[in-house]
């Protein structure tokens, strides 16, 4: 007797290829963590636009390290392999993942109204419902692949979330008032990802720009921000993010500054 095909919302990896226009895509009930399913797949050679998707992960994670809530069948936990031929070190990978997949979320689920928080997170209404990780392995200068693994809240996480977490969090479901389809938001997730990291050279546009400037959740609000683990927190305005996705920060006291890498924690 044949194994049965491992399903991912009711449907195979052959469905999801089917549905996703894939050569490749990986489907897990748990894992640890879909980036690292993704990174090793990369490893061997696994072409371009690879997905990987589980309904759990058990060491997920985000951006510096920290852990990221993902209990089974509530959420999207997809990674997507890149290979793009160049590829800025410090650029704006992260914004230009989140804001492809906030527009095509906005699209696909009217009234979510989502935005996005510097560097890689999404939110709506004020609490975040998702985040975006991305990893790149590098050769001589050259990217050699590029990771980009998103986890979105679908459904409420529930009683076994720490208090810490569930008071900052929410779902799509709970913002619409409804249950929506895991795979519809993954499908948006995976045109979302696509829209710019699918280039050569992803870089942001002047549409993007503005588009950026729209979804731009922190724009003109005042917030902290945390530079290292060892500083304390500087209180101030965020005026935008620049083009190479740097965000832009005025503190209460000294000039307009450029932050590459910090924490960003709103009041």
């Amino acid at each position: 007797m044949t194994a049965a095909e491992p399903s991912w919302d009711g449907l195979t990896a052959s469905e999801l290829h089917a549905r996703w226009h894939r050569d490749s895509v990986a489907v897990h009930g748990t894992v640890k963590s879909t980036n690292d399913e993704a990174k090793q797949l990369a490893e061997d050679e696994a072409p371009a636009g690879t997905i990987v998707v589980a309904g759990e992960q058990t060491r997920g994670r985000g951006r510096a390290g920290r852990s990221w809530a993902s209990p089974p069948g509530a959420g999207v936990y997809l990674s997507m392999l890149f290979r793009p031929e160049e590829l800025d070190e410090s650029g704006p990978v992260s914004i230009l993942a989140g804001l492809g997949v906030v527009r095509a979320l906005d699209r696909a689920f009217p009234g979510l109204d989502p935005s996005l928080k510097w560097p890689n997170d999404l939110y709506a209404d004020g609490l975040k419902f998702g985040g975006i990780l991305t990893e790149a392995a590098w050769v001589g200068g050259r990217p050699r692949y590029l990771i980009a693994g998103v986890g979105i809240n679908v459904r409420p996480l529930g009683k076994g979330i720490s208090q810490r977490i569930a008071r900052f969090a929410t779902s799509i479901d709970e913002e619409l008032g409804s249950t929506v389809s895991l795979t519809e938001v993954a499908d948006a997730v995976v045109e979302g990802l696509e829209a710019h990291l699918s280039s050569e050279h992803p870089v942001l546009g002047t549409a993007d720009l503005k588009d950026l400037d729209r979804y731009d959740g922190m724009r003109d609000r005042r917030g902290s921000l945390k530079l290292s683990a060892d500083e304390e927190a500087l209180p101030g305005t965020c005026v935008g993010i620049a083009p190479d996705g740097a965000l832009l920060f005025r503190p209460d006291r000294g000039a307009l500054r450029r932050v590459v890498d910090g924490t960003l924690i709103p009041e």
